[in-house]
């Protein structure tokens, strides 16, 4: 009679007892403290990145913010003079009289004020009107009140009896 060998018995809670193989395990700290401090850095970005814009609307929705404070902060962009220089440009015929009736937008494309001729960015509140010629022109907000304050101002000093310079004619 053959006798063949066979495997030892196992019992049921064998599988129980072997050993895992070993397994190489890599410690991911190295790779969490990069992606960490990416994270970081990125967050940093964005939130400069809504400082600035908070700061850009501030400057958008309350122009007179930019303003306030002393006269002589910035010359060219005090109201006095603003309003001075629309005076002048009134009397010289170089400014139209104020609007009656104005639209209100944010600029989709840079334009040019037509008091103050400087850049309306793209974004800004514009007021767009269209002349007695027909030709459009665009204002930025304060500009505008400044513009109808003056053109108010000179047609009340030319309508009053009392008005020194009735040659105006607004």
């Amino acid at each position: 009679m053959r006798h063949t060998q066979s495997s030892p018995p196992q019992s049921s809670v064998g599988h129980l007892t072997r050993r895992p193989a070993k397994v190489a395990v890599v410690s991911p700290l190295p790779a969490l403290i990069d992606s960490t401090n990416h994270l970081v850095a990125r967050s940093r970005q964005l939130l400069a990145a809504s400082s600035h814009q908070i700061a850009c609307s501030r400057r958008v929705l309350n122009p007179w913010h930019g303003i306030s404070g002393g006269a002589h902060d910035i010359p060219s962009a005090t109201a006095s003079n603003l309003y001075d220089r629309v005076r002048v440009r009134l009397h010289q015929h170089t400014l139209p009289p104020a609007p009656k009736l104005v639209l209100a937008g944010r600029a989709t494309v840079q334009r040019v004020c037509i008091v103050c001729r400087r850049a309306i960015r793209q974004g800004m509140m514009q007021h767009e009107f269209v002349a007695v010629d027909g030709r459009r022109d665009w204002t930025h907000t304060l500009c505008l009140r400044v513009w109808i304050d003056v053109t108010i101002e000179l047609r009340s000093r030319r309508l009053t009896p009392s008005g020194a310079d009735s040659s105006t004619e607004l």
